[in-house]
């Protein structure tokens, strides 16, 4: 009895001993993968595989104390509004939590003013692992070549600016355009305004890209006049534009309105309902993200949904090979698909 209790315990919190057993493999072999001594790639694997399945926490730990690493990742936003960045933060969280990694979370923008300093520190004193940028721009570029001159590995999730970076991912956002366009051509819409991100935004440029090719595709356009740039993507960025809808005369004012984000498209629709507005009967409204609120508001929202949770969490997950193996780029687009609701029908008088 005693002797089974003995054995329990040992399993219970795993040793060098336990893992070098459960991998095949010597308690040296285990210790030189343990301080970032010279192992086979195949030994490594099993090792790293039997430390994951046992659970062995000293890992990191003694990792870190040879190789300096911090067991951290850096999250680098604009801002943290918004249910796509919850969305982003939940799909890191599920990449770090296997390896008994952290994230630490830096605002570009958190009171209004950009202000850097925060992820130069990381940089300039090791703070990090690996730095992931969410919709980097041109702005960013001397912070993420700083942490690649310094050796850190950065990933990219929709980048607006494509830099040389260790992961790249985004999703087909023209494909994501072609598609509401196609819809709403379905549906009979002939006058169409897109209300777009930020002029800076990549996302859309091809969003809008990808609309206006399906629309001359069908013999349609977009008038430059029904092409507005709002400077951001939340909910009332797109408020000056509702007013302007409500104001232009019902015989010449759009059918159908994209926004650029779900924010914008249930900021417009709240002005327009506030003002008595029938959506989607008077005028039909779709976004893009597939934001969970999208679901459940009233009319639901016609929206682009891309996979946000899938896209932070692939994009942390190759950013951690690029910390513990070869630094080799890796890029990844994604689907989107077309999600219909009840926001969109028919124009009046069809």
């Amino acid at each position: 009895m005693a002797r089974r209790s003995v054995n329990s315990a040992e399993t219970s919190t795993p040793t060098i001993r336990t893992v070098a057993s459960h991998a095949g493999v010597g308690v040296g072999t285990v210790s030189r993968v343990l301080n970032g001594g010279p192992v086979s790639p195949e030994a490594r694997a099993r090792v790293n595989r039997a430390i994951q399945e046992l659970g062995f926490s000293p890992l990191l730990v003694a990792r870190g104390l040879a190789m300096r690493l911090t067991s951290t990742v850096g999250f680098v936003v604009n801002s943290t509004r918004g249910s796509w960045f919850a969305e982003l933060l939940a799909g890191i969280e599920e990449a770090l939590s296997p390896s008994r990694r952290s994230v630490v979370l830096a605002s570009l923008r958190l009171t209004g003013e950009y202000d850097a300093s925060t992820v130069e520190a990381w940089i300039q004193e090791r703070r990090v692992d690996a730095l992931l940028f969410v919709r980097s721009s041109r702005r960013e570029r001397g912070l993420i070549q700083a942490a690649r001159t310094a050796g850190l590995p950065v990933g990219l999730i929709a980048p607006d600016e494509h830099v040389r970076a260790s992961v790249r991912v985004g999703c087909d956002n023209e494909r994501g355009g072609e598609l509401l366009a196609a819809h709403l051509l379905g549906l009979g819409h002939e006058r169409f305004a897109f209300v777009c991100g930020p002029s800076g935004s990549r996302d859309t440029r091809d969003r809008v890209r990808g609309f206006e090719r399906e629309l001359h595709r069908n013999g349609h356009a977009l008038p430059p006049s029904r092409l507005i740039i709002a400077d951001s993507y939340y909910a009332e960025a797109a408020r000056p534009f509702a007013r302007a809808w409500l104001g232009t005369r019902a015989s010449i004012r759009p059918t159908a309105v994209v926004l650029a984000s779900d924010a914008m498209a249930l900021g417009f629709m709240h002005e327009l309902l506030d003002a008595g507005v029938r959506i989607p009967e008077d005028v039909s409204v779709a976004g893009f993200d597939d934001a969970p609120e999208s679901a459940i508001c009233w009319p639901g929202l016609t929206t682009v949904a891309q996979p946000t949770r899938r896209m932070a969490r692939e994009a942390c997950q190759a950013l951690l090979r690029c910390v513990d193996g070869p630094d080799d780029p890796d890029v990844r687009e994604y689907e989107v698909e077309l999600v219909a609701r009840r926001s969109c029908a028919r124009p009046p008088h069809a």
